[in-house]
C-alpha cells in the first residue's frame, strides 16, 4: 500500500463526449446509479433452514444533464428521433471525464452504452430572476463501465 495521500475528486470539473466529440457547457450530471436485484430463495430442509441471496437482473437508472441553454440544437434532434419513433435512431457512447484538479487529465470515466435521450425539459423563463437558463435532457442506456 502507497503512502501517497489520494484526496477525493472534485465533482464540477469534468468532460463530456458523445461518441468521442466533446459536448461543452454542461452545469450538472446526476443520476449515475446502478442497483442489482436480490433474489432470495430458500436452502436445506426444515431441521437446517436458511435463506439464500443470490444477485438478479441489475437495473441501470436514467441519467440527467443539465446545461445552459445555447444555440446550439443537436441534443433536441437526436430526441426528436426519439419523438418521432423512428426505428433506426441512434443509440451512442457517452463518456464522462472526471479530471484532476491541477490538469485537463481524466482520472476516471464513466461510460453509458447504447444511450438514447428519453427526456426533456426546457428551461424555467423568469423575467424576475438573472439565472442562466438551464435545459435538462435525460439519457437512458443499456449498460455502465467505470474506468481509472
Amino acid at each position: 500500500m502507497s503512502d501517497e495521500r489520494r484526496d477525493p475528486f472534485t465533482g464540477f470539473n469534468f468532460r463530456m463526449e458523445i461518441d468521442g466529440v466533446e459536448v461543452a457547457g454542461f452545469k450538472e450530471i446526476s443520476g449515475i446509479e446502478t442497483k442489482t436485484q436480490v433474489i432470495e430463495y430458500s436452502d436445506g430442509d426444515e431441521a437446517n433452514f436458511s435463506v439464500r441471496k443470490r444477485p438478479g437482473r441489475t437495473n441501470y437508472t436514467n441519467v440527467v444533464f443539465k446545461r445552459g441553454i445555447s444555440e446550439g440544437i443537436d441534443l433536441w434532434e437526436w430526441y426528436q428521433e426519439v419523438i418521432d419513433q423512428d426505428r433506426e435512431m441512434e443509440r451512442k457512447e457517452i463518456a464522462i471525464h472526471l479530471l484532476d484538479d491541477s490538469s485537463d487529465t481524466p482520472e476516471k470515466t464513466y461510460t453509458f452504452f447504447e444511450a438514447w435521450p428519453c427526456r426533456y425539459k426546457g428551461a424555467t423563463l423568469n423575467a424576475g430572476d438573472d439565472q442562466v437558463a438551464l435545459e435538462e435532457i435525460e439519457f437512458a442506456f443499456e449498460k455502465l463501465e467505470i474506468e481509472d
